[in-house]
């Protein structure tokens, strides 16, 4: 399907505009935001922490296994509990993932209805509200088709890289990385405002697939990818580049001097300050999808996509009789051959009255 270039959002429009959103309820939202990254940040690095000591430790146990001085029990404890790990950490991930729908969600009723706070409250009740068995879906779905589409470039490097050797292999390697990096950059820029549109037709999603979402933000960055990535590349990458590179740079100086307090310092002020950045980023991706969406007629993007709910009950096949196929019947080479006689016939006696 064939879409026109949409409206792109000018920088000097959309600043103000975010000025105005996140200004008023800042501190009553970055308390909740930041509070909650920070515990999902430190969870996830102590359970990452633990894996990578136990994998070293399954090591080891492999080695004492094979020279008969430990059970091969040991392995199967050693990878339930690896197993384990991994799946308390994807159960944060979506549960903070939740948190984060649930935030721009909370920005975007704020347009609506200036008067609500983005507060804790707020963010909670969303997050309760929020019907996660079909969020984790898309979320499921946009980490399956990104994969998808840089999986080619993956075979590419794992087939072409062992031939090659030296400066040839870098500067390859590097190339094939980077043109994955663009890749990924582009289908996530394509497929970012799906958390939204699934909003806005969210009763219609009932029993269909979760994937029309992503084909309806395909639809809705229609020429607007440039002017996306300018807006979050000015607003959100730059602010986080720069805090990060100051108090990194303050972490890798203690690492350098031997003067681990300044690195404890560097390393937590970079958690803290882009947790408490995070309001900012939320209010700027609902803002941009609430100006963008702004006379777009939501119908079209989903076009061709819903299946009829007569088709999703089986109301449309209750009355569907199967009639098996009646096989052609083919002339007999008799049959052929007398029709053959009678035109052959038929041209002897024209060529005889000639």
């Amino acid at each position: 399907m064939k879409m026109e270039k949409q409206r792109t959002l000018p920088m000097k429009e959309f600043f103000p505009s975010l000025k105005e959103l996140v200004k008023p309820n800042y501190l009553k939202a970055m308390w909740p935001v930041a509070g909650v990254s920070i515990i999902f940040i430190a969870l996830a690095a102590i359970l990452a922490l633990l894996n990578s000591n136990i994998a070293a430790s399954l090591s080891m146990t492999m080695m004492m296994v094979m020279y008969g001085m430990a059970s091969p029990v040991a392995i199967l404890f050693s990878l339930l509990e690896i197993i384990g790990i991994v799946a308390i950490i994807a159960a944060l991930a979506f549960f903070y993932t939740f948190f984060g729908v649930a935030t721009q969600y909370t920005y975007q009723d704020k347009m609506a209805h200036p008067e609500q706070p983005v507060s804790a409250g707020s963010i909670w009740m969303h997050y309760k509200h929020l019907r996660k068995n079909q969020v984790w879906r898309i979320v499921l779905y946009i980490g399956l088709f990104t994969f998808l589409w840089s999986l080619p470039l993956n075979i590419v490097n794992a087939l072409l890289l062992p031939h090659l050797s030296g400066v040839a292999a870098v500067y390859t390697g590097w190339a094939i990385r980077i043109l994955n990096d663009i890749v990924v950059l582009w289908k996530s820029i394509e497929y970012s405002q799906s958390y939204f549109l699934y909003r806005e037709k969210q009763p219609q999603f009932l029993g269909q697939s979760m994937r029309y979402a992503l084909t309806a933000s395909r639809r809705f960055m229609t020429g607007r990818k440039w002017n996306y990535f300018a807006i979050l590349f000015v607003l959100e990458f730059l602010p986080i580049f720069i805090w990060t590179l100051i108090f990194g740079g303050l972490a890798f100086y203690g690492v350098y001097t031997a003067t681990y307090v300044l690195t404890y310092i560097g390393i937590v002020l970079v958690i803290v300050g882009i947790s408490c950045y995070l309001p900012v980023v939320y209010a700027i991706l609902a803002l941009y999808y609430n100006k963008a969406r702004a006379g777009m007629e939501m119908d079209v993007l989903f076009k061709d996509t819903f299946k009829p709910v007569a088709e999703l009950t089986g109301e449309a096949y209750v009355h569907e009789v199967y009639v098996e196929k009646q096989p052609k019947e083919q002339p007999s080479p008799t049959v052929k051959r007398d029709d053959e006689k009678k035109h052959e016939a038929k041209k002897m006696n024209s060529e005889a009255k000639s």
